[in-house]
């Protein structure tokens, strides 16, 4: 799970994933009581728009029908899969650099945010997500006045 953290050029947020990999790679692989991770992280990013938590996904080449974006306990997970074309008869590649399999990504957002008002469009190969921002204010007090 990823929380909303505001960025920075020098952050590196797929460093453990790397070292997770480099370590399964060097001691033979995931074994079956190992979680499975995701065949591969989509980039994101967050930002505060008009009143809402705006998060784009670069999703291209994944159909937005087998994409799921849910929001529960204040974490906006989106899920998904970029399905690989296994005709590989009569090709002949040279380069293969697209990561194909299932993914997902997840955001801590912070208390009080509505699952009934989250928005998702899928356009040009990016998903952007808009969830409003709770009202800051809380409870509105009013004054009980003698009839």
């Amino acid at each position: 799970m990823r929380t909303m953290l505001r960025w920075s050029p020098t952050r590196q947020f797929h460093f453990h994933h790397d070292a997770d990999d480099m370590f399964e790679r060097f001691f033979g692989g995931v074994t079956d009581e190992a979680p499975q991770r995701p065949s591969w992280l989509p980039a994101a990013e967050g930002r505060l728009e008009d009143g809402a938590y705006v998060i784009q996904l670069a999703l291209p080449g994944v159909d937005p029908k087998k994409v799921d974006v849910s929001l529960m306990d204040n974490v906006l997970t989106v899920k998904g899969e970029r399905q690989a074309d296994h005709d590989t008869a009569g090709k002949d590649y040279f380069v293969r650099e697209v990561a194909y399999g299932a993914f997902q990504r997840s955001f801590a957002l912070p208390e009080g945010v509505d699952a009934a008002h989250v928005e998702a469009k899928y356009a040009n190969g990016m998903l952007q997500v808009r969830v409003p921002r709770p009202d800051p204010r809380g409870p509105r007090r009013c004054a009980v006045r003698p009839g």
